[in-house]
């Protein structure tokens, strides 16, 4: 266990990772950036200051050209300390993608590849963010049959 920081400096950030799905499927994207370059993590990112989660959530699906999605909704959140010095708060919001040919999706940043991968076969590594929300018993599936339900 990481000992607790008192100072201001360690405070979390915040920041959206958005579950774009279709049958069962979820975009990811690889990660250039530390901490942990090269892992697999979801769309997102930090929130700015005055944006609200949503706003960030919108930015974030603005990358996409021709993205057409659902509703928006918050679906959970990881709680994500990767070391001594880095800690950050996910807020996780997913959408339903809409577009009839979802492989068809361009990222406007094209410095990072992006696939559709299924929820239950993820690759790896993940991204710890990903990997806290896969843990938590997040289940792609049992939020699809609970909409049905409702």
């Amino acid at each position: 266990m990481l000992k607790q920081q008192q100072s201001s400096n360690n405070k979390p950030h915040a920041g959206v990772g958005v579950i774009i799905r279709q049958n069962r499927k979820v975009i990811l994207g690889r990660r250039l950036n530390r901490p942990m370059a090269g892992s697999w993590q979801l769309p997102g990112g930090w929130i700015h200051f005055a944006e609200t989660p949503e706003q960030a959530v919108h930015r974030q699906l603005n990358q996409f050209e021709d993205l057409h999605v659902g509703k928006i909704q918050f679906v959970a959140y990881t709680n994500n300390v990767f070391d001594e010095h880095t800690h950050s708060l996910s807020l996780y919001f997913m959408v339903d993608c809409l577009n009839n040919d979802p492989q068809k999706l361009i990222n406007k940043n094209n410095t990072v590849e992006w696939l559709w991968a299924d929820w239950n076969k993820l690759p790896e590594p993940l991204f710890l963010p990903l990997q806290l929300l896969k843990q938590s018993g997040f289940n792609l599936e049992t939020t699809f049959e609970r909409e049905k339900d409702a």
